[in-house]
C-alpha cells in the first residue's frame, strides 16, 4: 500500500488548527456550514472525475470505481439533506476544482493516484483529530459519517488501485501529482480556518 507519510507536506496536513478548534468546540455552526458548502462543490467535481476514471479504467478496476461513484452520489445526497446555506465558490476551492477538472484529461493512472491521494489525505487529517466519544452536534455527526468502516474499506480498495497505477508512472510523476493534492488539501484547511476565525463563536451563533 502507498504510504503518504513519505511525501512532503503530509505531516503538516495532519496538524490542522481548524480541526483542533473543531474538537475543542470553538468553531461556530455557521462557519462549519460554510466549510461544508465548499465541500459540496468539491464532491461534485470528484463525481465528475470518477465518471471520467470509470470510462478509462481497466476492467478489473471498474467495480471498485463504480462503488466509489455510488458512495459519492450518496455523499452529495447526504450533504443536500443538510440544507446548507448557499455560498459562492471560494478562490482556494476554485483552484481545487480546476485541478480535478484537469485530471479528467490525463492518463488514467495519474488520475487514479490523485483520486486516492485526496481520499487518503482527507481521512488522515480527520482521523488525527477524532471526535469526542459522546456524539453531539453537526461536527460530531460529520466526523462519524466520514470515519465509518464503509469509508475505510473503500479507501483501502482505492489504495490497491493506486498501487497498481503507480507502476505505470515514473516516480517523479507520482511525487508531482500527490504533492499537488497535498498542497491543495492544505489550502482547503487554511480556507476552513479562515471561516472559523472570521466567524468566531459568539452569542446566538451556536457550536458546530
Amino acid at each position: 500500500m502507498i504510504d503518504l507519510r513519505g511525501f512532503r507536506g503530509w505531516a503538516k496536513l495532519n496538524e490542522q488548527p481548524f480541526l483542533r478548534l473543531l474538537r475543542e468546540e470553538k468553531v461556530s455552526r455557521r462557519a462549519f456550514e460554510r466549510w461544508l458548502a465548499q465541500e459540496q462543490y468539491l464532491y461534485q467535481a470528484m463525481l465528475d472525475l470518477q465518471t471520467a476514471l470509470l470510462r478509462q479504467a481497466p476492467q478489473k478496476h471498474r467495480l471498485i470505481m463504480v462503488n466509489a461513484l455510488l458512495v459519492m452520489v450518496e455523499e452529495l445526497d447526504w450533504l443536500a439533506d443538510l440544507e446548507l446555506p448557499p455560498v459562492p465558490v471560494h478562490p482556494a476551492r476554485q483552484h481545487y476544482l480546476d485541478f480535478l477538472q484537469g485530471l479528467e484529461h490525463v492518463p488514467y493512472a495519474m488520475g487514479c493516484v490523485a483520486h486516492w491521494a485526496r481520499h487518503r489525505a482527507f481521512f488522515d487529517a480527520w482521523s488525527s483529530h477524532p471526535p469526542q466519544e459522546a456524539p453531539g452536534g453537526l461536527a460530531d455527526q460529520v466526523a462519524q459519517h466520514w470515519m465509518a468502516p464503509e469509508a475505510q474499506a473503500l479507501l483501502h480498495d482505492l489504495g490497491s488501485l493506486a498501487l497498481e497505477a503507480c507502476e505505470e508512472l515514473r516516480p517523479a510523476e507520482v511525487d508531482g501529482v500527490v504533492g499537488r493534492v497535498l498542497q491543495l488539501e492544505q489550502s482547503a484547511w487554511e480556507m476552513a480556518l479562515e471561516f472559523a476565525l472570521e466567524d468566531s463563536l459568539g452569542e446566538g451563533s451556536g457550536k458546530a
